[in-house]
């Protein structure tokens, strides 16, 4: 086995203009900024990882801060790697923007780690299923469509056998009702639907009035009502309405994670590799969601995530925007995306060795708005 000793590490800030603006809530998306990180090694193996940056210099952070520690080192001893950038950055606090940058570096590690290994990352990880279920996040609707005319869009994905849809939220929970009524009047009671509030809510009786009027609609979830530091608000809600609670997404603190679980703060816990710290992080909360006997979610980024997905049996579906989605934008510098094949309920698990995240580089440096690199 190759010593993968790392030789250099890029990074990118790619930001990708949105046709039509995305509103939820009081966040009004215009652009989309990801990062895309690489780190190579000596024997010539590259591994990668992307996410949505937010406009936060997560790219930086990963060359000119925490790079330096980790050239000349095996990329194969993932475990030390992390602990010794954990500790490097100690009087940053490893948590949001650090934290991030450490989670994409992670990812690039078990990347390489499979591809040397010959395996998948979700066979290294646990290897427990071959083929998962696909939640699409559903198209956005335009300001002034119909009601009706949105949820014909929908008959198609309903049909064509993704487990769950995903809605954005409108500002007026009383139109949303309609929306839903529409939406599960077309699609039938067999596919879930999911809301996405992206933490829009101020007050909890706000949000008890607005999923009161929704749960005549048999919601699989309610995701992210409010940040999810806020675990009091969130439990209020939960133990206030029947339909089920999901939190965790973006979280890049770990005792945030912990309080959600602990506290048994939601019905389904949301959780994002590219933000806990990589698939190392991901593990680790996921075993303490299974004591507590709860599910995981994991948010977007199908090519990293669904590597959860097979490796662990509660975590999943897989979560996808439709490919050449207008509103996620990482179709644009991604050679290939994931996507539910016709006549079938489940994608398949990968068998490239890696993580099989394919990246039209050319595009990135087209994309990209800053790009810098670290080399040994």
């Amino acid at each position: 086995m190759t010593e993968g000793v790392i030789d250099r590490i890029e990074a990118w800030h790619c930001r990708i203009a949105l046709d039509t603006p995305i509103v939820l809530g009081d966040l009004v998306i215009e652009h989309r900024d990801f990062v895309v990180v690489r780190v190579r090694t000596s024997d010539g193996v590259e591994g990668a990882a992307y996410a949505l940056s937010r406009g936060a210099p997560v790219d930086l952070t990963v060359t000119e801060v925490l790079a330096p520690l980790l050239l000349g080192r095996s990329a194969l001893d993932i475990p030390r790697r992390i602990e010794d950038l954990t500790r490097a950055v100690v009087a940053l606090g490893p948590t949001g923007v650090v934290l991030r940058a450490i989670s994409l570096l992670d990812i690039c590690l078990w990347d390489i780690k499979g591809q040397v290994a010959g395996l998948p990352v979700w066979r290294l990880l646990g290897g427990y299923r071959e083929a998962a279920e696909v939640m699409m996040v559903a198209p956005y609707a335009g300001p002034l469509e119909a009601d009706a005319k949105y949820a014909a869009r929908l008959v198609e994905p309903a049909a064509r056998g993704y487990a769950a849809l995903k809605l954005y939220p409108m500002a007026d929970p009383f139109a949303m009702a309609r929306r839903l009524e529409a939406v599960r009047a077309a699609v039938g009671d067999q596919v879930g639907l999911v809301v996405d509030m992206a933490w829009s809510w101020r007050t909890v009786e706000q949000a008890v009035e607005a999923v009161q009027a929704w749960e005549d609609f048999g919601l699989s979830w309610v995701e992210d009502p409010f940040p999810a530091s806020d675990w009091h608000a969130i439990r209020a809600l939960a133990d206030a309405v029947r339909t089920p609670i999901g939190a965790g997404d973006e979280v890049s603190v770990r005792s945030t994670m912990d309080a959600l679980i602990s506290e048994r703060a939601v019905d389904l816990v949301r959780l994002d590799a590219t933000a806990i710290g990589g698939f190392s992080q991901f593990a680790s909360v996921r075993e303490s969601a299974h004591r507590a006997g709860y599910a995981i979610s994991p948010h977007a980024y199908p090519e990293i995530h669904r590597h959860c997905v097979f490796a662990w049996p509660d975590v999943g579906p897989v979560e996808i925007f439709p490919p050449g989605s207008p509103t996620w934008g990482a179709s644009r510098f991604l050679a290939a995306e994931i996507e539910l094949p016709r006549g079938s309920t489940e994608i398949l698990a990968p068998t490239d060795a890696g993580l099989g995240l394919r990246v039209d580089w050319t595009a990135v440096a087209s994309l990209s708005t800053r790009s810098t690199s670290t080399a040994r």
